[in-house]
C-alpha cells in the first residue's frame, strides 16, 4: 500500500510542477485577512527595515552568521529523503547566500555590480533542544499531504499528521512534505505567525538536488527561495497582486509586473520596465525554474540581513550548531513532574525524570531534594540506565506546610564519582499549600498579589494569559484575558481557583460578573469565537470535568457592538451569570477553572466571583425528593438529593384525572425541574414521576 502511495505520489508531482508556485504570498495574505490587526505588525517591521537608501549599506554586527537547520521529513515513507540529498540541499543553500554559487557569473554584466553576499550560512542541527546529540534530521510517517494555508501549518503538529518544530528561536524548522495544489513551498514572515510554526515547508520534489527532487526544481533553489520570504524578502515583483507595479520595498530591483516562469534569456521588459535592461527574472525571488535563478541583489542581501538581525536575532546566538562532548559519567534530572503548582494535599511524593546524559551506562546516583529552606533528603538510585536513555524516579514522600516554595532537586556522584557535567544537575519547581477554603468563598481581585492566594494560572504556551484590570463591575479591579491581542487561534488559558472542601454542604452555586466583546459581527457565520467555560477539577487540575457553562459569541458578549479597538467595560457592560454546582461536587474537593479559549476576538473580564452554599432542606435530606411550594401560585419545583438516571418522565394531572403537563426530555438545572402551571386554575393537583421500574405520586395545591 505504501509503494503505491508514493507511485502515486511521484506521478503527480512529475506531472503537475512545469511552472514554480510559491504559497508565501498566499497564506500572508489570508493572515492579514482574518487578522487585520497584523497590518500593523506588517507595517512596523517594514518602518524598521527601511533606511536612507543614499547611504551606505547598514552595519553588519556579524560579518558571516551560522543559523541551526532542522529538517523534518514528513512522508509516507520519510527515507526517500536521504541524508545525503538533505546535505546537499544545505551545501547549495551555502553557496547561494555566500554569493558562491558558479552560475552566478551568469548575471547580466549590467547587474553583476549590484550581486550581493548575505553572508549567511546553514548548518544541520548538532544538539537537540534539550542537549542531546542529533543530526538535526526527523523522520515521521504521515499519509498526508498539506495545505499550504495558514503557512501549511498543519505540518506542523503531531496532532494533524505532522511534526512539532524545535524551539524556533533557536532552530530554523524546515518541514519537507507533499504539499496540496502543486505548491513548491511556503515560509513564514517574521512576528506574523505563532513560535510553533515559524519555519519553511518545502515539497519533497523541489528539496535538493538528488533522491526525490525532479526537474525542473532540483538545484535546492526552492529552499533558497523561500528562506528569502523567511527573511523579509517579498517576490520581486511585489506582494500585491492588484497593484500593477507593486513594491518589493528593495531599491536596487527593478519593478516588474508578475511572475517570470521557466527559462527566459536576453533582455525581458514588461510594462513596468519597458526598456533595457528589463526585468530582473534571474533573481532568486521570482519564479524561473532553478538552473535561471542566480542572486540576490546587495539591497535584498542587506534587507535579510537587518531583518535576521532585528527581527530573528536569537538564531544568530542559537548553540544548535555546537557539537555535544558526551562525558563518561553524567546524571542530569531532566523535569520534576510533581510536586509543581498548586498542591491540594499536605503528603507529597515527589517525581523526577532522571537522564542519563552520559557515555557510560548510569548503574547508581544520589539524588537530593530539598522544600525551601529545608534539609536536603537523599535518595540512591540504582539501576542500569544507557547513555541518552531517561527513567521517572519517584523520591521519599514529605508533609508540605502552608505557603509558596521551590523543590529543588539534583543529582550527585554519579556511578560514584564526581558529576563531569555539573550544569544540568538540578531542576526546580515552584508550588504553594493552602489549607481548602470555607464557604462563603469570593474574590473580588482587589489585593495587591495576583494571582490571588490559592488561585493559579495555567498557560500552555507561555502567551498572553489571565491578569488583573482596572475596570471593575463596581468599582476597582477585576482579572481579564486580552484576546484582542492574542494572536493565535485556539489557545486555551484556565484560571483555577482554591481547593473548596465542606463535607457538609449540600448546595454550592458558583456566581460571578463578567463583561466580553467581541472584533467580529456577531451574526459573522463559520466565525471562531472567544469562548469561556467554566470547569471542575476534582485531581487539582490533572483533569477537568464540564459544569454546563460554555459560551461564545451572541450568548457571551455583554457589548454588542463590536469594538475596533481593545474592549474596556463601561459600568453598565457586566452580567451576572450562576453555575449550579451541586450536581456535580457531590460532596467532593474541588476547585473551579475557568477556560478562555481565544480565537482572537476581544478581552473577557471576571470579577465578583462568589460560591455559596445553602444547607439541604430536612425534607429532601431524609426522603430525596423535595417538591415546593406547596402550596404554590403559579410554578413550582421537584428537587432530588441525587439526581436519579432512571427517570424518564413527569406528568401532572387535575384532580379529575386530567392531564395537565407531560415531558419526557426533561429540562434540569442542576437537581431540580421546573413545572410551570402558570395558567392552570387553583386546586389539588397530581405530580406522577416515572421511573424505569416504578411510578411515583405527590400531591400538590395551587392557590393564589
Amino acid at each position: 500500500m505504501r509503494i503505491f502511495i508514493l507511485i502515486a505520489l511521484l506521478a503527480t508531482s512529475t506531472a503537475a510542477f512545469a511552472q514554480r508556485k510559491c504559497g508565501t504570498d498566499i497564506a500572508l495574505e489570508k493572515k492579514l485577512r482574518s487578522a487585520p490587526r497584523l497590518q500593523e505588525t506588517l507595517r512596523q517591521m517594514e518602518k524598521s527595515l527601511r533606511r536612507d537608501k543614499s547611504q551606505p549599506a547598514p552595519f553588519r554586527t556579524f560579518s558571516r552568521v551560522t543559523i541551526p537547520v532542522v529538517v523534518h521529513i514528513v512522508l509516507p515513507d520519510p527515507t526517500v529523503v536521504t541524508e545525503a540529498q538533505i546535505l546537499g540541499q544545505l551545501a547549495s543553500l551555502n553557496l547561494d547566500y555566500l554569493a558562491l554559487n558558479t552560475d552566478v557569473s551568469q548575471v547580466p554584466a549590467v547587474w553583476q555590480g549590484l550581486t550581493g553576499n548575505p553572508e549567511i550560512q546553514f548548518c544541520l542541527a548538532a544538539r537537540t533542544p534539550d542537549g542531546d546529540p542529533t543530526n538535526g534530521i526527523t523522520r515521521t510517517v504521515s499519509n498526508r499531504s498539506f495545505p499550504i494555508t495558514g503557512a501549511a501549518a498543519s505540518v506542523k503538529y503531531t496532532s494533524s499528521g505532522g511534526a512539532a518544530a524545535w524551539d524556533s528561536d533557536r532552530y530554523l524548522n524546515i518541514w519537507v512534505c507533499e504539499l496540496d495544489e502543486n505548491y513548491l513551498g511556503v515560509a513564514t514572515f517574521p512576528q506574523l505567525y505563532v513560535p510553533d510554526e515559524q519555519g519553511v515547508v518545502v515539497h519533497y520534489r523541489a528539496f535538493g538536488s538528488s533522491g526525490s527532487a525532479r526537474a525542473p526544481f532540483n538545484l535546492g533553489r526552492t529552499l533558497t527561495h523561500e528562506i528569502g520570504h523567511f527573511l523579509h524578502l517579498y517576490h520581486i515583483w511585489g506582494n500585491d497582486e492588484s497593484a500593477a507595479c507593486d513594491d518589493d520595498q528593495v531599491a536596487d530591483t527593478p519593478p516588474q509586473s508578475e511572475q517570470t516562469y521557466d527559462c527566459p534569456a536576453g533582455v525581458l521588459t514588461d510594462v513596468c520596465t519597458p526598456a533595457a535592461p528589463g526585468i530582473m527574472y534571474m533573481n532568486y525571488m521570482d519564479y524561473a525554474n532553478d538552473a535561471c535563478m542566480h542572486f540576490f541583489t546587495s539591497g535584498q542581501s542587506d534587507r535579510m540581513r537587518t531583518s535576521l538581525e532585528t527581527q530573528r536575532t536569537s538564531l544568530m546566538f542559537s548553540d544548535g550548531c555546537q557539537p555535544v562532548n558526551l562525558l563518561p559519567n553524567d546524571a542530569s534530572i531532566l523535569s520534576v513532574e510533581r510536586p509543581s503548582g498548586y498542591l491540594c494535599d499536605v503528603s507529597q511524593t515527589p517525581s523526577v525524570v532522571l537522564k542519563n546524559r552520559g557515555s557510560a551506562p548510569l548503574t547508581n546516583v544520589v539524588i537530593r531534594y530539598t522544600v525551601g529552606n529545608g534539609a536536603p533528603v537523599s535518595f540512591n538510585w540504582t539501576g542500569n540506565l544507557a547513555s541518552l536513555a531517561q527513567t521517572t524516579i519517584a523520591l521519599p514522600a514529605f508533609n508540605v506546610a502552608p505557603g509558596n516554595f521551590d523543590f529543588k532537586v539534583y543529582t550527585h556522584l554519579p556511578n560514584g564519582v564526581a558529576d563531569q557535567q555539573t550544569d544540568n544537575d538540578t531542576a526546580t519547581s515552584s508550588m504553594a499549600y493552602a489549607a481548602p477554603a470555607g464557604y462563603p468563598a469570593a474574590e473580588g481581585f482587589e489585593g495587591a498579589a495576583f494571582p490571588p492566594a490559592g488561585f493559579t494560572i495555567l498557560n500552555p504556551d507561555r502567551g498572553i494569559t489571565w491578569q488583573r484590570a482596572d475596570y471593575g463591575s463596581g468599582s476597582g479591579h477585576s482579572v481579564v484575558l486580552r484576546n484582542y491581542f492574542y494572536d493565535t487561534n485556539h489557545a486555551t488559558d484556565d484560571l483555577l481557583g482554591p481547593l473548596m472542601s465542606a463535607p457538609g454542604a449540600d448546595s454550592v452555586k458558583l456566581i460571578f460578573d463578567i463583561a466580553a466583546a467581541t472584533t467580529t459581527p456577531v451574526n459573522t457565520p463559520d466565525n471562531l469565537w472567544d469562548t469561556l467555560e467554566v470547569m471542575l477539577t476534582f485531581d487539582c487540575g490533572v483533569t477537568f470535568e464540564p459544569t454546563g457553562y460554555k459560551k461564545w459569541g451572541e450568548t457571551l458578549i455583554t457589548r454588542r457592538t463590536p469594538a475596533d479597538a481593545e474592549f474596556y467595560p463601561a459600568a453598565g457592560e457586566w452580567r451576572k451569570d450562576t453555575v449550579e454546582l451541586t450536581h456535580i461536587v457531590k460532596g467532593r474537593p474541588f476547585r473551579v477553572a475557568f477556560r478562555n479559549t481565544s480565537n482572537w476576538e476581544n478581552n473577557v473580564y471576571l470579577d465578583n466571583i462568589q460560591l455559596l452554599t445553602s444547607p439541604v432542606h430536612p425534607d429532601l435530606r431524609e426522603k430525596g425528593i423535595l417538591i415546593w411550594p406547596n402550596a404554590f401560585s403559579e410554578r413550582f419545583f421537584i428537587e432530588f438529593l441525587q439526581w436519579p438516571e432512571d427517570l424518564r418522565g413527569i406528568a401532572v394531572y387535575d384532580a379529575m384525572g386530567r392531564q395537565v403537563y407531560r415531558r419526557e426530555s426533561l429540562q434540569r438545572s442542576g437537581n431540580r425541574v421546573t413545572i410551570d402551571l402558570v395558567n392552570a386554575a387553583n386546586g389539588v393537583y397530581f405530580v406522577k414521576l416515572f421511573y424505569s421500574q416504578q411510578v411515583r405520586t405527590y400531591k400538590i395545591v395551587k392557590a393564589k
